[in-house]
């Protein structure tokens, strides 16, 4: 009797082993694995933000017009007062990213103005003074959106948009990729 008790002690603690080896073996191969560190691994976080616009201006401008030389016969001028958003970024699918064993090194594009577009509802005509004989329909004078992006290239401060653009890039750059890279150092040029 003792000895069929020792066995059933003995097979109980030889089920029990094995059934902890089990589950630790299925835990231990079934979980899922932090993803190695690669640069493709992190680019890919990169690139799929795509185009990062991280600063943005609105700018209201003035543009007087004038053409012809001879006032109420050939002279129509007026003035024009629009609005225009501005959006600055980069394209981060251009960053390159080198990853060693103690840092990340993400070497970003310059910023750049990514687009300049007028707001054609914004548009108001003021001074008009049309001609006789060089009558133009403010349907055809729509084409001012043209010079309206050239007024605001020259005359917003698209320094202080792209300044600003670089910085938050790198803010955004880093709030994404922080808890991706673990106890390596992150380094952005």
């Amino acid at each position: 009797m003792i000895k069929l008790i020792k066995r059933c002690v003995f097979l109980l603690l030889v089920l029990l082993l094995g059934m902890g080896a089990g589950i630790y073996g299925y835990v231990h191969y079934t979980a899922p694995k932090e993803p190695e560190l690669t640069s493709a691994f992190v680019s890919g976080k990169l690139e799929a933000v795509s185009e990062l616009t991280t600063a943005r201006l609105t700018y209201t401008g003035l543009i007087k017009y004038t053409e012809g030389k001879i006032p109420f016969l050939t002279k129509n001028s007026f003035s024009m007062i629009y609005t225009a958003r501005v959006r600055a970024g980069i394209d981060i699918r251009m960053a390159e990213v080198d990853v060693q064993e103690d840092q990340v090194v993400i070497t970003l594009p310059e910023c750049e103005v990514q687009s300049v577009e007028i707001d054609e509802n914004s548009i108001e005509f003021y001074d008009e003074q049309w001609a006789l004989f060089n009558r133009t329909e403010k349907e055809d004078v729509i084409d001012m959106v043209a010079a309206a992006k050239a007024d605001v290239s020259e005359k917003a401060d698209m320094e202080s948009l792209i300044q600003n653009a670089r910085v938050q890039t790198e803010h955004i750059v880093r709030g994404l990729l922080e808890d991706v890279i673990g106890e390596r150092t992150l380094v952005i040029q």
